[in-house]
Protein backbone atom coordinates (compact mmCIF):
# COMPACT_ATOMS: atom_id res chain seq x y z
CA UNK A 1 0.00 0.00 0.00
CA UNK A 2 2.89 2.17 0.89
CA UNK A 3 4.36 2.00 -2.79
CA UNK A 4 1.08 2.10 -4.76
CA UNK A 5 0.43 4.82 -2.46
CA UNK A 6 3.52 6.48 -3.07
CA UNK A 7 4.15 5.30 -6.67
CA UNK A 8 0.83 7.38 -7.52
CA UNK A 9 1.87 10.37 -5.81
CA UNK A 10 5.02 10.37 -8.23
CA UNK A 11 2.69 10.07 -11.42
CA UNK A 12 0.26 12.95 -10.34
CA UNK A 13 3.11 15.35 -9.36
CA UNK A 14 5.38 14.21 -12.46
CA UNK A 15 8.62 13.72 -10.33
CA UNK A 16 9.88 12.14 -13.57
CA UNK A 17 10.27 15.85 -14.98
CA UNK A 18 13.69 17.47 -14.73
CA UNK A 19 13.44 21.83 -14.94
CA UNK A 20 16.06 22.57 -16.76
CA UNK A 21 17.49 26.21 -15.95
CA UNK A 22 16.61 29.14 -18.36
CA UNK A 23 18.99 31.70 -18.89
CA UNK A 24 17.80 35.44 -19.99
CA UNK A 25 18.80 36.10 -23.82
CA UNK A 26 22.19 37.71 -24.60
CA UNK A 27 25.55 37.07 -23.94
CA UNK A 28 27.15 37.10 -20.76
CA UNK A 29 29.68 39.62 -19.72
CA UNK A 30 32.81 38.56 -18.23
CA UNK A 31 35.62 36.87 -18.21
CA UNK A 32 35.14 33.04 -20.46
CA UNK A 33 33.34 30.72 -18.78
CA UNK A 34 31.88 32.67 -16.25
CA UNK A 35 28.38 31.17 -15.13
CA UNK A 36 25.59 32.80 -13.61
CA UNK A 37 24.91 29.35 -11.57
CA UNK A 38 25.09 30.23 -7.74
CA UNK A 39 22.95 27.40 -6.72
CA UNK A 40 24.36 24.04 -6.13
CA UNK A 41 23.09 20.74 -6.26
CA UNK A 42 23.57 20.24 -2.17
CA UNK A 43 21.81 24.16 -2.64
CA UNK A 44 18.44 23.03 -4.02
CA UNK A 45 18.12 19.84 -1.95
CA UNK A 46 18.53 22.13 1.59
CA UNK A 47 15.97 24.61 0.32
CA UNK A 48 13.26 21.84 -0.54
CA UNK A 49 14.68 18.98 2.42
CA UNK A 50 12.38 20.75 4.88
CA UNK A 51 9.00 20.41 2.34
CA UNK A 52 10.03 16.82 2.07
CA UNK A 53 10.60 15.66 5.19
CA UNK A 54 7.13 17.30 6.02
CA UNK A 55 5.52 15.34 3.37
CA UNK A 56 7.43 12.14 4.20
CA UNK A 57 6.33 11.71 7.71
CA UNK A 58 2.72 12.52 7.04
CA UNK A 59 3.06 9.73 4.63
CA UNK A 60 4.17 7.62 7.12
CA UNK A 61 1.96 7.88 9.92
CA UNK A 62 -0.99 7.58 7.90
CA UNK A 63 -0.30 4.81 5.94
CA UNK A 64 0.70 2.91 9.71
CA UNK A 65 -2.37 4.00 10.87
CA UNK A 66 -5.04 3.14 8.37
CA UNK A 67 -3.07 0.47 6.54
CA UNK A 68 -4.41 -2.03 9.07
CA UNK A 69 -7.77 -1.03 8.07
CA UNK A 70 -7.53 -1.13 4.41
CA UNK A 71 -6.18 -4.28 4.59
CA UNK A 72 -8.35 -6.07 6.29
CA UNK A 73 -11.52 -4.62 4.23
CA UNK A 74 -9.49 -4.62 0.79
CA UNK A 75 -6.57 -6.82 0.26
CA UNK A 76 -6.89 -9.83 3.46
CA UNK A 77 -9.93 -11.60 2.34
CA UNK A 78 -8.19 -12.04 -1.23
CA UNK A 79 -4.55 -13.08 -0.05
CA UNK A 80 -5.87 -14.75 2.84
CA UNK A 81 -6.99 -18.04 0.53
CA UNK A 82 -3.82 -17.88 -1.37
CA UNK A 83 -1.46 -17.71 1.89
CA UNK A 84 -3.23 -20.94 3.41
CA UNK A 85 -2.76 -22.53 0.34
CA UNK A 86 1.20 -21.93 0.24
CA UNK A 87 0.88 -23.00 3.79
CA UNK A 88 -0.62 -26.20 4.15
CA UNK A 89 2.30 -27.84 2.03
CA UNK A 90 5.02 -26.77 5.04
CA UNK A 91 2.36 -26.47 8.25
CA UNK A 92 -0.75 -28.75 8.88
CA UNK A 93 -3.73 -26.00 8.68
CA UNK A 94 -7.27 -27.14 8.97
CA UNK A 95 -9.23 -26.67 5.87
CA UNK A 96 -11.82 -24.70 7.30
CA UNK A 97 -9.31 -21.93 9.00
CA UNK A 98 -10.45 -18.68 8.64
CA UNK A 99 -8.79 -14.90 8.71
CA UNK A 100 -9.34 -13.06 11.68
CA UNK A 101 -12.38 -10.94 12.43
CA UNK A 102 -10.31 -8.16 13.34
CA UNK A 103 -7.28 -6.34 11.76
CA UNK A 104 -3.64 -7.33 12.84
CA UNK A 105 -3.98 -4.03 14.85
CA UNK A 106 -1.86 -3.49 17.56
CA UNK A 107 1.37 -0.74 18.63
CA UNK A 108 3.95 -3.14 17.42
CA UNK A 109 2.50 -3.14 14.07
CA UNK A 110 2.25 0.69 13.54
CA UNK A 111 5.64 1.26 15.18
CA UNK A 112 7.65 -0.99 13.01
CA UNK A 113 5.10 0.13 9.72
CA UNK A 114 6.34 3.54 10.43
CA UNK A 115 9.94 2.91 10.91
CA UNK A 116 9.93 0.88 7.80
CA UNK A 117 7.42 3.51 5.75
CA UNK A 118 9.19 6.48 7.05
CA UNK A 119 13.28 4.63 5.93
CA UNK A 120 11.47 3.67 2.58
CA UNK A 121 10.25 6.88 1.57
CA UNK A 122 12.82 9.28 2.53
CA UNK A 123 15.19 6.99 0.04
CA UNK A 124 12.23 7.53 -2.51
CA UNK A 125 12.08 11.16 -2.04
CA UNK A 126 15.62 12.22 -1.59
CA UNK A 127 17.28 9.79 -3.95
CA UNK A 128 14.74 11.01 -6.72
CA UNK A 129 15.24 14.67 -5.84
CA UNK A 130 19.14 14.33 -5.70
CA UNK A 131 18.76 12.73 -9.53
CA UNK A 132 17.29 15.48 -10.63
CA UNK A 133 19.40 18.22 -9.42
CA UNK A 134 22.37 16.76 -10.29
CA UNK A 135 21.15 15.72 -14.21
CA UNK A 136 19.63 19.44 -14.40
CA UNK A 137 23.58 20.95 -13.77
CA UNK A 138 24.92 22.91 -16.60
CA UNK A 139 26.79 21.15 -19.20
CA UNK A 140 30.10 21.76 -18.44
CA UNK A 141 33.32 19.98 -17.29
CA UNK A 142 35.98 21.86 -15.05
CA UNK A 143 34.45 25.38 -16.41
CA UNK A 144 34.36 24.49 -19.98
CA UNK A 145 31.84 22.82 -22.15
CA UNK A 146 31.48 18.97 -22.35
CA UNK A 147 33.09 18.45 -25.80
CA UNK A 148 36.21 20.24 -25.12
CA UNK A 149 38.11 17.12 -24.31
CA UNK A 150 36.79 15.58 -27.43
CA UNK A 151 39.36 14.77 -30.49
CA UNK A 152 36.77 17.07 -32.62
CA UNK A 153 34.73 19.02 -30.40
CA UNK A 154 32.14 20.61 -32.99
CA UNK A 155 32.12 17.62 -34.57
CA UNK A 156 30.57 16.27 -31.33
CA UNK A 157 28.45 19.20 -30.57
CA UNK A 158 26.81 18.57 -34.09
CA UNK A 159 26.13 14.87 -33.30
CA UNK A 160 24.64 16.28 -30.13
CA UNK A 161 22.14 18.49 -32.40
CA UNK A 162 21.11 15.90 -34.54
CA UNK A 163 20.60 13.42 -32.35
CA UNK A 164 17.25 12.30 -32.47
CA UNK A 165 16.96 11.22 -28.84
CA UNK A 166 15.37 14.25 -26.89
CA UNK A 167 17.69 14.31 -23.63
CA UNK A 168 21.16 14.27 -25.80
CA UNK A 169 19.41 16.72 -28.06
CA UNK A 170 18.66 18.81 -25.27
CA UNK A 171 21.87 18.98 -23.99
CA UNK A 172 23.42 19.71 -27.12
CA UNK A 173 21.39 23.09 -27.75
CA UNK A 174 22.05 23.59 -23.82
CA UNK A 175 25.95 23.24 -24.83
CA UNK A 176 25.58 25.52 -27.73
CA UNK A 177 23.79 28.65 -25.84
CA UNK A 178 26.68 28.03 -23.40
CA UNK A 179 29.26 28.52 -26.02
CA UNK A 180 27.42 31.16 -27.83
CA UNK A 181 27.47 33.31 -25.01
CA UNK A 182 30.20 32.70 -22.35
CA UNK A 183 33.19 30.55 -24.93
CA UNK A 184 34.66 33.39 -27.16
CA UNK A 185 37.59 30.52 -28.57
CA UNK A 186 34.47 27.78 -29.05
CA UNK A 187 32.14 30.38 -30.95
CA UNK A 188 35.60 31.55 -33.58
CA UNK A 189 35.61 28.03 -34.12
CA UNK A 190 32.68 27.80 -35.25
CA UNK A 191 32.55 30.62 -38.11
CA UNK A 192 36.35 29.56 -38.98
CA UNK A 193 35.96 25.67 -39.25
CA UNK A 194 34.72 26.23 -43.31
CA UNK A 195 35.86 22.88 -44.61
CA UNK A 196 33.65 19.85 -42.43
CA UNK A 197 32.50 17.68 -44.12
CA UNK A 198 28.29 17.89 -44.80
CA UNK A 199 28.97 21.93 -44.97
CA UNK A 200 30.50 24.76 -42.46
CA UNK A 201 30.15 24.23 -39.34
CA UNK A 202 27.61 27.25 -38.94
CA UNK A 203 26.21 26.24 -41.54
CA UNK A 204 25.63 22.94 -39.98
CA UNK A 205 24.34 25.01 -36.52
CA UNK A 206 22.00 27.23 -38.73
CA UNK A 207 20.05 24.64 -40.30
CA UNK A 208 19.62 22.48 -36.96
CA UNK A 209 18.45 25.91 -35.51
CA UNK A 210 15.89 26.94 -37.84
CA UNK A 211 14.52 23.81 -38.32
CA UNK A 212 13.86 23.62 -34.47
CA UNK A 213 12.34 27.38 -34.66
CA UNK A 214 10.66 26.38 -37.94
CA UNK A 215 9.10 23.85 -36.48
CA UNK A 216 6.67 26.34 -34.20
CA UNK A 217 5.20 27.51 -37.35
CA UNK A 218 4.80 24.14 -38.85
CA UNK A 219 3.27 22.82 -35.82
CA UNK A 220 0.30 25.95 -35.70
CA UNK A 221 -0.24 25.89 -39.27
CA UNK A 222 -1.36 21.96 -38.97
CA UNK A 223 -3.24 22.71 -36.22
CA UNK A 224 -5.42 25.61 -38.07
CA UNK A 225 -5.35 23.47 -41.52
CA UNK A 226 -5.29 19.77 -40.44
CA UNK A 227 -4.34 17.81 -43.43
CA UNK A 228 -6.97 15.28 -45.22
CA UNK A 229 -5.12 11.59 -46.41
CA UNK A 230 -4.87 12.42 -50.03
CA UNK A 231 -5.05 9.14 -52.38
CA UNK A 232 -1.75 7.26 -53.72
CA UNK A 233 -0.45 8.63 -56.77
CA UNK A 234 -1.54 6.68 -59.81
CA UNK A 235 -4.71 5.82 -58.09
CA UNK A 236 -7.96 7.54 -59.11
CA UNK A 237 -10.56 8.43 -55.95
CA UNK A 238 -13.55 5.95 -56.79
CA UNK A 239 -16.66 7.64 -57.09
CA UNK A 240 -19.51 6.54 -54.71
CA UNK A 241 -22.75 5.55 -56.68
CA UNK A 242 -26.13 6.30 -54.66
CA UNK A 243 -28.33 3.59 -55.67
CA UNK A 244 -32.43 4.61 -55.70
CA UNK A 245 -34.48 2.88 -53.02
CA UNK A 246 -35.58 -0.26 -54.32
CA UNK A 247 -39.69 -0.73 -54.62
CA UNK A 248 -39.95 -4.15 -55.24
CA UNK A 249 -38.18 -7.29 -53.92
CA UNK A 250 -35.03 -8.81 -55.65
CA UNK A 251 -35.58 -10.84 -59.04
CA UNK A 252 -35.36 -14.56 -57.30
CA UNK A 253 -33.52 -17.22 -60.15
CA UNK A 254 -34.41 -20.76 -60.48
CA UNK A 255 -37.70 -21.99 -60.54
CA UNK A 256 -40.39 -19.49 -59.70
CA UNK A 257 -43.26 -20.99 -60.03
CA UNK A 258 -42.37 -24.05 -57.68
CA UNK A 259 -43.75 -23.64 -54.04
CA UNK A 260 -40.90 -23.08 -51.21
CA UNK A 261 -39.69 -25.99 -49.41
CA UNK A 262 -41.64 -26.61 -46.04
CA UNK A 263 -39.99 -26.53 -42.97
CA UNK A 264 -38.39 -29.81 -41.73
CA UNK A 265 -37.05 -29.54 -38.35
CA UNK A 266 -38.03 -28.19 -35.26
CA UNK A 267 -35.52 -24.73 -35.85
CA UNK A 268 -36.94 -24.02 -39.21
CA UNK A 269 -40.68 -24.62 -37.83
CA UNK A 270 -39.91 -21.92 -35.28
CA UNK A 271 -38.03 -19.73 -37.92
CA UNK A 272 -41.01 -19.75 -40.03
CA UNK A 273 -43.57 -19.06 -37.71
CA UNK A 274 -41.53 -16.40 -36.48
CA UNK A 275 -41.27 -14.59 -39.38
CA UNK A 276 -44.72 -15.31 -40.22
CA UNK A 277 -46.07 -13.21 -37.56
CA UNK A 278 -43.58 -10.35 -38.09
CA UNK A 279 -44.42 -9.98 -41.44
CA UNK A 280 -47.75 -9.90 -40.68
CA UNK A 281 -47.47 -7.55 -37.89
CA UNK A 282 -45.18 -5.30 -40.15
CA UNK A 283 -48.08 -5.18 -43.10
CA UNK A 284 -51.05 -4.37 -40.57
CA UNK A 285 -52.24 -0.95 -40.39
CA UNK A 286 -50.92 -0.37 -36.68
CA UNK A 287 -47.16 -1.45 -37.85
CA UNK A 288 -46.07 1.85 -37.17
CA UNK A 289 -46.90 2.47 -33.40
CA UNK A 290 -47.47 -0.50 -31.22
CA UNK A 291 -49.35 1.68 -28.83
CA UNK A 292 -53.10 2.26 -29.16
CA UNK A 293 -54.32 5.86 -29.72
CA UNK A 294 -56.07 5.49 -26.44
CA UNK A 295 -53.17 4.52 -24.72
CA UNK A 296 -51.31 7.69 -26.30
CA UNK A 297 -54.17 9.86 -24.72
CA UNK A 298 -54.11 8.62 -21.08
CA UNK A 299 -50.38 8.64 -21.44
CA UNK A 300 -49.77 12.76 -22.65
CA UNK A 301 -52.79 13.25 -19.61
CA UNK A 302 -50.83 11.73 -16.97
CA UNK A 303 -48.04 13.54 -18.17
CA UNK A 304 -49.90 17.18 -18.14
CA UNK A 305 -51.88 16.32 -14.85
CA UNK A 306 -49.19 15.24 -12.54
CA UNK A 307 -45.67 16.97 -14.09
CA UNK A 308 -44.66 20.13 -13.49
CA UNK A 309 -43.31 22.35 -16.30
CA UNK A 310 -39.73 22.14 -14.89
CA UNK A 311 -40.13 18.31 -14.89
CA UNK A 312 -41.53 17.97 -18.38
CA UNK A 313 -38.31 20.30 -19.30
CA UNK A 314 -36.03 17.86 -17.22
CA UNK A 315 -37.05 14.93 -19.20
CA UNK A 316 -37.46 16.33 -22.35
CA UNK A 317 -33.96 15.09 -24.89
CA UNK A 318 -32.34 18.69 -25.01
CA UNK A 319 -33.00 18.45 -20.54
CA UNK A 320 -31.68 15.10 -19.89
CA UNK A 321 -28.21 16.12 -22.29
CA UNK A 322 -28.52 19.31 -20.25
CA UNK A 323 -28.48 17.52 -16.83
CA UNK A 324 -25.69 14.66 -18.73
CA UNK A 325 -23.22 17.42 -19.13
CA UNK A 326 -23.81 19.06 -16.14
CA UNK A 327 -22.61 15.66 -13.74
CA UNK A 328 -19.97 15.62 -16.20
CA UNK A 329 -19.02 18.97 -15.55
CA UNK A 330 -18.84 18.35 -11.56
CA UNK A 331 -16.80 15.45 -12.12
CA UNK A 332 -14.35 16.94 -14.57
CA UNK A 333 -14.11 19.84 -11.71
CA UNK A 334 -12.75 17.65 -9.11
CA UNK A 335 -8.99 18.40 -8.30
CA UNK A 336 -7.67 14.59 -8.11
CA UNK A 337 -10.20 12.76 -10.19
CA UNK A 338 -11.24 15.07 -13.25
CA UNK A 339 -7.73 16.77 -13.95
CA UNK A 340 -6.19 13.98 -15.77
CA UNK A 341 -9.30 14.15 -18.04
CA UNK A 342 -9.27 17.93 -18.60
CA UNK A 343 -8.10 19.20 -21.51
CA UNK A 344 -6.57 22.58 -20.44
CA UNK A 345 -6.11 25.71 -22.71
CA UNK A 346 -2.25 25.80 -21.24
CA UNK A 347 -1.94 22.05 -22.26
CA UNK A 348 -3.25 22.52 -25.20
CA UNK A 349 -1.66 25.62 -26.86
CA UNK A 350 1.50 24.37 -25.06
CA UNK A 351 1.01 21.09 -27.29
CA UNK A 352 0.68 22.99 -30.71
CA UNK A 353 3.63 25.81 -29.91
CA UNK A 354 6.33 23.49 -28.35
CA UNK A 355 4.99 19.93 -29.61
CA UNK A 356 3.77 17.01 -27.70
CA UNK A 357 4.08 14.66 -26.20
CA UNK A 358 7.20 16.20 -24.39
CA UNK A 359 7.59 19.91 -24.88
CA UNK A 360 10.51 21.30 -26.57
CA UNK A 361 10.64 23.91 -24.64
CA UNK A 362 14.99 24.26 -23.94
CA UNK A 363 15.78 23.58 -26.70
CA UNK A 364 13.46 26.15 -28.54
CA UNK A 365 14.82 28.98 -26.56
CA UNK A 366 18.60 27.58 -27.05
CA UNK A 367 18.32 27.18 -30.63
CA UNK A 368 16.98 31.35 -30.08
CA UNK A 369 19.54 32.54 -28.08
CA UNK A 370 22.24 30.87 -30.07
CA UNK A 371 21.19 31.85 -33.70
CA UNK A 372 20.93 35.42 -32.36
CA UNK A 373 23.97 35.49 -30.38
CA UNK A 374 26.37 33.79 -32.94
CA UNK A 375 24.72 36.17 -35.40
CA UNK A 376 25.74 39.35 -33.53
CA UNK A 377 29.02 37.81 -32.76
CA UNK A 378 30.02 37.76 -36.31
CA UNK A 379 30.13 41.79 -36.74
CA UNK A 380 33.52 41.22 -35.01
CA UNK A 381 34.31 37.15 -35.28
CA UNK A 382 33.27 35.93 -39.00
CA UNK A 383 36.71 36.28 -40.63
CA UNK A 384 35.07 35.05 -43.76
CA UNK A 385 31.75 36.55 -44.24
CA UNK A 386 29.44 33.57 -43.99
CA UNK A 387 26.96 34.72 -41.41
CA UNK A 388 26.09 37.93 -44.19
CA UNK A 389 24.06 36.05 -46.78
CA UNK A 390 21.91 34.16 -43.68
CA UNK A 391 20.51 37.19 -41.80
CA UNK A 392 17.43 37.34 -44.19
CA UNK A 393 16.48 33.70 -43.58
CA UNK A 394 17.29 33.94 -39.56
CA UNK A 395 15.11 37.54 -39.29
CA UNK A 396 12.03 36.16 -41.81
CA UNK A 397 12.13 32.85 -39.18
CA UNK A 398 11.96 35.25 -36.53
CA UNK A 399 9.76 37.57 -37.33
CA UNK A 400 7.24 34.63 -39.17
CA UNK A 401 7.23 32.50 -35.55
CA UNK A 402 6.36 36.02 -33.72
CA UNK A 403 3.47 36.40 -35.82
CA UNK A 404 2.10 32.84 -36.06
CA UNK A 405 2.11 32.59 -31.94
CA UNK A 406 0.44 36.03 -31.67
CA UNK A 407 -2.29 34.86 -33.96
CA UNK A 408 -2.51 31.38 -32.79
CA UNK A 409 -2.92 32.32 -28.49
CA UNK A 410 -6.41 34.41 -29.03
CA UNK A 411 -7.58 32.09 -31.79
CA UNK A 412 -7.71 28.82 -30.08
CA UNK A 413 -10.94 27.64 -29.04
CA UNK A 414 -11.48 26.84 -25.27
CA UNK A 415 -12.40 22.79 -25.04
CA UNK A 416 -15.72 22.27 -22.87
CA UNK A 417 -13.61 19.91 -20.35
CA UNK A 418 -11.53 22.99 -19.23
CA UNK A 419 -13.76 23.92 -16.47
CA UNK A 420 -11.00 25.74 -14.91
CA UNK A 421 -10.37 28.20 -17.80
CA UNK A 422 -10.86 32.27 -16.66
CA UNK A 423 -10.62 34.85 -19.13
CA UNK A 424 -9.87 38.28 -17.50
CA UNK A 425 -9.04 40.83 -20.28
CA UNK A 426 -6.74 38.21 -22.07
CA UNK A 427 -4.59 37.06 -18.73
CA UNK A 428 -6.26 33.58 -18.84
CA UNK A 429 -4.40 33.24 -22.24
CA UNK A 430 -0.94 34.14 -20.87
CA UNK A 431 1.19 31.25 -20.63
CA UNK A 432 4.61 31.41 -19.00
CA UNK A 433 6.09 29.12 -21.43
CA UNK A 434 4.67 31.33 -24.44
CA UNK A 435 5.61 33.90 -22.94
CA UNK A 436 9.39 33.20 -22.65
CA UNK A 437 9.51 32.16 -26.34
CA UNK A 438 7.99 35.60 -27.43
CA UNK A 439 10.53 37.26 -25.22
CA UNK A 440 13.27 35.32 -26.59
CA UNK A 441 12.27 35.49 -30.25
CA UNK A 442 11.44 39.40 -29.87
CA UNK A 443 14.80 40.15 -27.86
CA UNK A 444 16.58 38.36 -30.59
CA UNK A 445 14.61 39.96 -33.46
CA UNK A 446 15.30 43.59 -31.89
CA UNK A 447 18.97 43.31 -31.66
CA UNK A 448 19.32 41.67 -35.31
CA UNK A 449 17.37 44.94 -36.69
CA UNK A 450 19.22 47.48 -34.42
CA UNK A 451 22.76 45.89 -35.50
CA UNK A 452 21.95 45.11 -39.25
CA UNK A 453 19.45 47.46 -39.99
CA UNK A 454 21.49 49.77 -41.92
CA UNK A 455 22.35 47.18 -43.90
CA UNK A 456 19.19 45.05 -43.93
CA UNK A 457 18.37 46.25 -47.88
CA UNK A 458 21.60 45.56 -49.03
CA UNK A 459 21.91 41.81 -47.29
CA UNK A 460 18.87 40.95 -49.31
CA UNK A 461 15.64 42.19 -47.08
CA UNK A 462 12.87 43.75 -48.42
CA UNK A 463 11.90 47.33 -47.43
CA UNK A 464 8.13 46.03 -46.71
CA UNK A 465 9.70 43.52 -44.96
CA UNK A 466 11.97 45.41 -42.87
CA UNK A 467 9.08 47.63 -41.64
CA UNK A 468 6.34 44.64 -41.09
CA UNK A 469 10.14 43.68 -38.43
CA UNK A 470 10.21 47.08 -36.76
CA UNK A 471 6.32 47.00 -35.92
CA UNK A 472 6.28 43.20 -34.79
CA UNK A 473 9.00 43.98 -31.82
CA UNK A 474 7.86 48.01 -31.51
CA UNK A 475 11.11 49.69 -32.85
CA UNK A 476 10.31 53.33 -34.89
CA UNK A 477 10.89 53.61 -38.15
Amino acid sequence: MLATTQALIHLYYDYDKIVLPIDSPGPVTGPDGASNDKKTPLDQLKVTGRVRITNVTTRAVAISILGPFLYAMCIRWVAWPWTVRIARVIWNIQRDSAPPRFPPYHIGLILRSLTAGLMLLCIWEFSNAAFSAYVAQAPLKNGQPLTTDSRDPNGSLLNGLKSKKETPRAFAFWELQYITQRFTARRNSIFSEIDRAGGATWAQVLNVSLVTIQAISSRISDFEHPRTSAPLSGQQPQRKIEELPRLVPPIQHGNVLSSPNRPRGGREKLESSVGSIARSYGQSGQASSPISPRAKQAILFARDKLLTSDQKNAINPAGLKSLFFDYVNQYLSTPIIGAPFRQTFKRRICGVVLGSPYSQLNPILCAIDSVANLALASLREDQFGTVNKDLPLIIRTFANAIQNIERIVPQMPIHWTDTEFQEHDGEGRRIEEIELVLEHLRWGLRQLLKDFGPYALDLGLGQAELQTCRGIVGIAT
